[in-house]
């Protein structure tokens, strides 16, 4: 269901992960297949959707919070205040919804001196957009992890090795890629599939920025989640605040994320990850 209407959450919010800023969303949910499984976004939306008409008054909000940041060189960029346009939807597969053309929306962001977007998406094959006129490269982070893994949690989405393929193409139309893995998934066997995933990302496209965030949970996706999708992300249980997220058990968290840093180790520089947790 799509509920177009005028939001009146006009907050841009800092970050220090992806970006240094999340937009006000401009869609807030999404179609993708995973918004029953570990989508963050789903946990009290569902499959609801609300396409925000009020452009202008979002993109202002950027603006005028922009004005009282300090931009420093960091991990999210040496240069540009990074903004995170699609915090809550892939914009990518949404694209088609937007109030405003997608290429017209990443225009505002790349016609600021300061201001540069980017956004996360699970169908880079749907991104078809020149960007070579663009004033900076925007960035995309291309989702990956394991395809056995994708199978269960990201189900009919685009194929884990297609997304491979896309990286470079998108990287001829002048975007700025970066890998999101994301979310990781610890499991029996799972360093062996992620070794077969660097292999397969190193022979198709080479050294790329990445960023890594381990699975989230909450009670409502592990509801709504099926059988084999329940297997996958028991293991992230422990309850981490009052809201009911859970997370991997920190007792051995830090074990596996170290076990993850040496095998990506084995096929890119450490100092390509931008951030993990």
């Amino acid at each position: 269901m799509i509920t177009v209407q005028r939001t009146k959450t006009i907050v841009t919010k800092p970050n220090d992960n992806s970006a240094n800023c999340i937009a006000p969303n401009i869609i807030y949910g999404c179609f993708g297949g995973c918004v029953n499984t570990y989508c963050y976004m789903s946990r009290y939306n569902g499959t609801r959707v609300f396409v925000n008409e009020n452009v202008d008054e979002i993109f202002n909000s950027v603006v005028e919070w922009e004005k009282t940041y300090d931009k420093t060189p960091d991990q999210q960029d040496p240069v540009y205040t990074m903004v995170d346009v699609a915090c809550n939807s892939d914009l990518v597969l949404m694209q088609r919804h937007m109030p405003e053309p997608l290429i017209d929306y990443l225009k505002r962001y790349d016609d600021h001196p300061r201001l540069n977007s980017t956004m996360a998406t699970k169908y880079p094959g749907l991104l078809k957009l020149d960007v070579n006129h663009f004033n900076k490269k925007p960035r995309v982070r291309v989702s990956l992890m394991p395809q056995v893994f994708s199978d269960i949690l990201e189900p009919k989405m685009q194929s884990i090795s297609s997304r491979i393929d896309d990286i470079n193409r998108l990287k001829e139309l002048g975007w700025e890629v970066h890998i999101n893995y994301s979310p990781l998934i610890f499991y029996p066997n799972w360093a062996e599939l992620y070794d077969d995933l660097f292999a397969e990302v190193k022979t198709k496209a080479g050294d790329n920025k990445c960023e890594v965030i381990a699975l989230t949970n909450h009670k409502f996706q592990i509801e709504r989640s099926s059988d084999i999708g329940q297997q996958l992300m028991k293991y992230s249980s422990e309850i981490k605040n009052k809201q009911g997220i859970m997370r991997y058990p920190l007792s051995y968290k830090s074990v596996f994320i170290a076990q993850f840093k040496q095998l990506y180790g084995l096929y890119f520089n450490l100092d390509t990850i931008r951030y993990i947790f």
